[in-house]
């Protein structure tokens, strides 16, 4: 089972307003939460014990009761509430190390949430491709830009697009066999989710990494990464996103590293066999 913080951040985007400012105050007072009653949260949230029970329901819970169990394990490997708030007026020293420890906790989210099938199941489509398109516009370009030389490293050709027009160009020539990914913070970005959409049609198998779920990205693509980063001062444009989508992405790439090793040991064995029965033949003919 998803931990209840991943969940809040996972599915926070399709929460409603008066839902997320329960989802931010549990975020900030996890511990507060567990010995609250339903009624405490909802007058702490400025919202109705309604709303405070739709949320619960919302990222996957039967009900308060249930949610609040949930997060007992979560305290306790955390010892404290899950992430710190930063505020723009604190002092450079408590600014590193609320972000140390947020990095690390958000790391280790995307570690123990990231299923392994998932990522072989990646790899496996990704070493078979014909052809690879990434796409990522803003700061998932950059991101995407790092996952094309990392798979180039691994002899692994690919396409990284950000270019609008390029991206329309490119997407109808692909075919069953090819593979694209698109990366999007939001799960929003219209011509990534375009550009999925289209995939689909022409047949090639479609990967999001993301932040939300659900998202128009992840409601058209075939298999989605989450990252689960939550909200802070700098959105989308917080480098707490961009570690996470690479975390996920480190992950894709020691997998397809494992794939490489035994494609090229095959092939070494086979050119072995191949040399053995040369000899052999010439040994022949010679006798």
């Amino acid at each position: 089972m998803e931990s209840p913080i991943y969940l809040i951040n996972k599915r926070f985007n399709s929460l409603r307003p008066s839902e997320k400012r329960v989802a931010e105050y549990v975020q900030k007072n996890m511990d507060e939460v567990i010995l609250s009653s339903l009624q405490k949260v909802a007058n702490k949230c400025g919202t109705s014990d309604a709303t405070v029970l739709r949320f619960c329901r919302s990222i996957g819970y039967l009900g308060f009761e249930d949610f609040k169990i949930s997060l007992v394990p979560e305290l306790l490997s955390k010892g404290s509430t899950s992430y710190i708030q930063l505020d723009q007026n604190q002092k450079v020293n408590g600014v590193n190390k609320a972000l140390q420890k947020n990095f690390r906790q958000q790391v280790d989210s995307v570690l123990i949430n990231t299923d392994d099938k998932d990522l072989v199941l990646v790899a496996s489509h990704i070493s078979r491709a014909n052809k690879i398109l990434v796409i990522g516009l803003g700061g998932s370009a950059g991101v995407a830009h790092i996952f094309c030389d990392s798979l180039g490293s691994l002899g692994i050709l690919s396409y990284c697009l950000q270019d609008r027009s390029i991206i329309q160009n490119v997407v109808p020539t692909l075919i069953s066999g090819d593979v694209i990914v698109g990366i999007s913070h939001s799960g929003e970005t219209e011509e990534v989710v375009s550009a999925v959409k289209s995939a689909n049609v022409y047949g090639a198998y479609t990967i999001c990494i993301t932040n939300f779920s659900p998202s128009p990205l992840t409601d058209i693509t075939q298999l989605s990464l989450i990252t689960g980063v939550p909200s802070n001062l700098l959105g989308s444009y917080s480098c707490q996103a961009r570690i996470s989508q690479l975390v996920i992405l480190e992950l894709i790439l020691y997998e397809l590293s494992k794939l490489v090793v035994k494609k090229d040991n095959n092939h070494l064995l086979s050119d072995q066999s191949e040399k053995t029965q040369t000899t052999n033949k010439k040994k022949e003919i010679i006798s």
